[in-house]
């Protein structure tokens, strides 16, 4: 079996569980599901990701499995990378950022912090956002970046500056909350 046809198999009444995740020169999650045609079968898996670069997977139950080539969790390392500078001055900062980050959540549906792109500075108590006329608003995936300029564009005026492009070619390994980002996944079903 390989991971697309695991991914169809499994869903959220066949009571899927990550039993372990064991990393050595790859990661290999234990999987265990019931048997979608016979009553209290159980069918064990192993799934290893190759050329893992990133992962938040840990034991616990799961209904989804997909292995995907597009994913908002791709973006840090297929996507061009970049800056997104501003250069005047917003009315309501506070406005603002709430604006960015509604647009975060849209986009990246709780997969991401929003910490991790825009430029907040944590002054003590209070956060510092575009408290000056010019400086730095996000950093990133383009496509976040792009968004958050068309949200910017009522209240500041914004310049992208391209940074990096990554080597790319990783896909996401998506269950239920957790993730592996890797380059290719095989799965071998155990037999007892």
């Amino acid at each position: 079996m390989n991971i697309e046809k695991l991914s169809e198999y499994v869903y959220e009444d066949l009571n899927g569980f990550i039993t372990r995740v064991d990393l050595t020169n790859d990661l290999v999650i234990h999987f265990q599901c019931d048997d979608i045609k016979e009553i209290d079968v159980i069918r064990k898996f192993t799934i290893t990701c190759h050329d893992v670069i990133e992962s938040d997977v840990q034991p616990g139950f799961t209904g989804v499995i997909d292995f995907l080539n597009e994913h908002q969790l791709l973006w840090k390392h297929n996507a061009p990378q970049g800056y997104l500078y501003y250069s005047s001055e917003a009315e309501n900062h506070y406005d603002l950022l709430g604006r960015l980050w509604e647009t975060h959540e849209k986009l990246v549906d709780g997969w991401r912090q929003f910490s991790e792109t825009i430029n907040t500075r944590n002054a003590g108590i209070f956060i510092e956002f575009c408290k000056d006329s010019n400086g730095l608003l996000a950093q990133g995936p383009k496509p976040l970046l792009d968004k958050f300029q068309e949200t910017a564009l009522k209240h500041l005026k914004t310049n992208y500056v391209p940074s990096i492009t990554p080597e790319g070619g990783y896909k996401a390994l998506v269950f239920d909350c957790s993730f592996v980002i890797c380059k290719a996944v095989t799965v071998n079903e155990l037999t007892s």
